[in-house]
């Protein structure tokens, strides 16, 4: 009996009947694992990534789950007395991180389903991180250029400076009226300078000069207006400071994409402050003026899922009021999640156009160190249209720029991209970021100014202030529910894929070996 049910099941014809089934089942699994199973993943995906009320993406976009890490670095300079009185080449000390953790929360206005669009502000709170600036403490003092005293005397004219210089002593105080002053890392960064004090002792004419004062600084970012307690619309004095403009309010309205519509385009900013183009770039001479104008990108904490790695990425930032992009450059992992490594290259802050001066951020409103209107070379961007002021913005330790910026200073390191660039590690199955940092670098012109006494023996040089860092690193709770929610149903899609398929090709193998056999070796 065991011989005629063996030789039953192993029948020519149930053999072929078996491999045909077989086969058929197996290339139905095929295309349901690499055609069908990837819409049903990706159908899943889409509706818990795009940003739809009363779901958990909703509520991480309205308020992110973790802070983000904002590090800042400050040069000191240690010479500031040669610097001053003999042009002397400024010798840097590079101190920190002082680091702040900065949270952000949103406060959605509108939804617009006809372009699948929601509207909203994002509103920042910074608060100083003892734990991970370790050494560095918020009292710290450093040595750094007089940020006011350099700008006005580059933004006033001939007559401005001479009336805003005799009177220095009424609308700063003594400890910040010298051209290079020490401050330390509170008061710098969120307390703010205190100058421009509304008072009866500084007489008509210095009142006219504060008046001109008020003025001058009203578009400056970094300086904050203190109304009069009494009256709102009296201005009882100014502060600057590097950081304080962030936690003011607002930075604006944006317009962005929910994703519902087409997940390809979930957190794309549409428009801010009510427009497509941020109106800061290009001159009559410039070219490509659409390209710097247009308001584009993410805002870096959100992106569309399935990303490639000839997906261009566009981070658009109001700091300083451009969008920047990042590409491809490897693969990378991050706590054991395997994501996409994505960063700047060599030509971001370099001109898009043949001649730099027809590039549409060549703007020419800084004076370059020779006093001169300029482009500024490779590397370094004019962004006083975007500050209020004459600053020059690179990436930090002038990566990717002219070496004569470099060699303009000493005691600053070589760049190095690994710690320098802008960069985003990005899962690219979800689009979730796993690690990412924006980096950037402020910088000021050093240059004697005519009729300008305190700057008559300065040396002509581009001068770093400080460079920041902002940026995040996923919590390890986030990750596990990211993995629980994302990143295990791909894996286990895959598992499940692929352990179909090998089984399937086994038992065809296995069963049309059997029916080659019976059927051609008898």
């Amino acid at each position: 009996m065991k011989m005629f049910g063996a030789s039953r099941f192993c029948n020519v014809k149930i053999l072929f009947v078996t491999t045909v089934v077989a086969t058929v089942v197996l290339i139905g699994v095929l295309l349901l694992s690499f055609v069908g199973m990837p819409l049903i993943v990706n159908d899943q995906l889409a509706k818990k990534l795009r940003l739809e009320n009363n779901t958990e993406q909703w509520d991480r976009f309205v308020e992110l789950p973790v802070p983000l890490n904002l590090n800042v670095f400050v040069f000191n300079v240690t010479n500031s007395d040669e610097v001053t009185n003999n042009k002397a080449t400024p010798i840097l000390q590079e101190i920190g991180p002082y680091c702040y953790e900065e949270r952000i929360t949103r406060k959605i206005l509108s939804a617009n389903s006809t372009e699948d669009s929601i509207t909203y502000e994002q509103s920042f709170n910074i608060t100083f991180d003892e734990k991970r600036s370790g050494q560095w403490k918020e009292s710290d003092k450093i040595v750094m250029v007089n940020p006011l005293f350099l700008i006005l005397s580059q933004i006033t004219n001939v007559i401005e400076r001479f009336v805003v210089m005799g009177c220095i002593d009424k609308l700063f105080p003594p400890k910040y009226s010298t051209m290079f002053f020490e401050v330390d890392i509170k008061t710098i960064m969120l307390e703010g300078i205190e100058f421009g004090v509304a008072s009866d002792d500084i007489g008509p004419a210095c009142n006219i000069v504060r008046n001109k004062l008020l003025e001058k600084t009203l578009p400056m970012k970094n300086v904050e207006r203190i109304p009069s307690p009494t009256d709102p619309s009296v201005i009882n004095s100014l502060k600057f400071a590097f950081l304080q403009y962030k936690i003011r309010g607002p930075d604006g309205q944006y317009t962005t994409n929910r994703g519902i519509d087409d997940i390809t385009q979930l957190g794309h900013i549409m428009r801010w402050d009510h427009s497509a183009e941020i109106d800061v770039w290009g001159r009559g001479e410039s070219t490509n003026n659409a390209t710097c104008k247009e308001v584009k990108g993410s805002d870096s904490t959100i992106y569309p899922p399935h990303v490639t790695k000839s997906t261009k990425l566009d981070i658009f930032s109001t700091d300083i009021c451009r969008t920047v992009q990042i590409r491809y450059k490897g693969t990378g992992t991050y706590q054991g999640d395997s994501g996409y490594y994505f960063g700047i290259d060599e030509n971001t802050f370099r001109p898009a156009t043949p001649s730099p001066e027809n590039d549409c951020y060549c703007i020419q409103q800084t004076m370059a160190p020779d006093g001169e209107p300029s482009c500024f070379l490779d590397g370094v961007v004019d962004v006083y249209p975007c500050f209020g002021a004459p600053i020059l913005l690179s990436f930090p330790h002038f990566l990717y720029a002219d070496e004569s910026y470099l060699d303009g200073v000493i005691g600053i390191d070589p760049p190095n991209s690994s710690i320098h660039e802008i960069f985003l590690l990005i899962e690219p199955n979800t689009g979730t970021p796993l690690q990412g940092m924006k980096r950037i670098q402020l910088n000021v012109v050093l240059r004697p100014v005519e009729f300008v006494e305190y700057t008559a023996n300065l040396p002509s040089t581009v001068l770093p202030l400080i460079w920041i860092e902002e940026g995040v690193n996923l919590s390890q709770d986030l990750l596990d529910k990211l993995d629980k929610m994302y990143f295990n149903v791909i894996k286990a899609a895959d598992a499940a894929k692929y352990a179909a398929i090998g089984v399937l090709t086994a038992f065809v193998l296995i069963s049309g070996g059997f029916f080659v056999r019976k059927r051609y070796f008898k």
